[in-house]
């Protein structure tokens, strides 16, 4: 179920019972945070409450939620090199074997080692890609395409605050100390053979105008999907990475000639406006139709 998904909207794992409900009714996907949004001491408590939240997302318990409204969960975990790692994946790992957890988070993953040390526990539960490293340092960019080729890898993804600070980014708004970080993770991604990256959150929750600009930047360098951080960014989210109607109408034009292509045997042909049709255009264009039809 991991497939390239519009928004994964986190939520803290302090407020389980309250929030995934109705998760379940607004987003695509959803990160259940067990890092940065619960503190340490309560950490063991919500660990404990994990199987009975997802119920009650699920509408097993609650029915308010449709059973067919079934949204993909991934768990952000803590780091690979803390102490609370061990314990969230003893916890996490049940679900992720029965399918109500469909894949892990890895913060500050910082080498491809940090990724085979997770798998080495998390394939006992799940043995398929399912790893989603979160980049959010000058050293894991430096080893991006290493961490996003390591097995066990679903796609790889920054983490732009915590990458902000270890780079001494001025947090004035602007993206332009992110840009090579930001084709780095996507040039590693693709050349992995893996999903779009999902972008980072965008911090400032009423400011849709900027989140829909900031999403528009952000799908011309190759990202798709958009994690948030409050149910009234995903409209703006789904909205600003859909394919355009003229996007899809081209898409659609260029899968018709290429049906045609196939019957006449032709490696190549032209639109009706001039344009070439070859494998790698034919490509691009099924990329969009299924993006739209997602």
């Amino acid at each position: 179920m991991l497939t390239e998904i519009a928004t994964w909207l986190y939520v803290p794992g302090g407020r389980l019972s309250e929030l995934l409900p109705k998760a379940a009714r607004t987003a695509d996907g959803i990160v259940i945070d067990l890092e940065d949004a619960v503190h340490p001491s309560a950490r063991a408590g919500v660990r404990a409450l994990l199987p009975a939240a997802l119920a009650t997302m699920a509408g097993e318990t609650s029915p308010g939620v449709r059973e067919d409204r079934r949204v993909p969960v991934v768990v952000r975990v803590n780091p690979v090199a803390s102490t609370d790692f061990a314990a969230d994946l003893a916890a996490v790992g049940p679900l992720l074997a029965d399918g109500r957890v469909q894949g892990i988070r890895l913060p500050k993953v910082e080498s491809p080692t940090d990724v085979s040390r997770a798998y080495a526990v998390s394939r006992r539960s799940l043995d398929q890609p399912h790893l989603v490293p979160l980049i959010e340092s000058a050293l894991g960019l430096r080893h991006a395409a290493e961490i996003a080729a390591e097995t066990g890898v679903h796609s790889i993804t920054l983490g732009e605050s915590d990458l902000r600070a270890d780079l001494g980014l001025p947090r004035d708004g602007s993206d332009s100390g992110l840009l090579l970080a930001r084709l780095t993770v996507v040039q590693a991604a693709r050349a992995a053979g893996l999903p779009s990256p999902v972008a980072s959150v965008h911090p400032h929750v009423t400011d849709l105008d900027g989140l829909r600009r900031s999403c528009e930047r952000l799908r011309q360098l190759g990202f798709y999907g958009r994690s948030v951080i409050h149910p009234r960014q995903v409209p703006v989210v789904r909205s600003a990475f859909a394919p355009r109607t003229e996007e899809l109408r081209w898409a659609t034009e260029v899968i018709e000639r290429a049906v045609a292509m196939d019957h006449a045997g032709s490696a190549a042909t032209t639109l009706d406006d001039g344009s070439f049709v070859d494998p790698a255009i034919l490509r691009q264009a099924q990329l969009i139709h299924e993006r739209a039809h997602a």
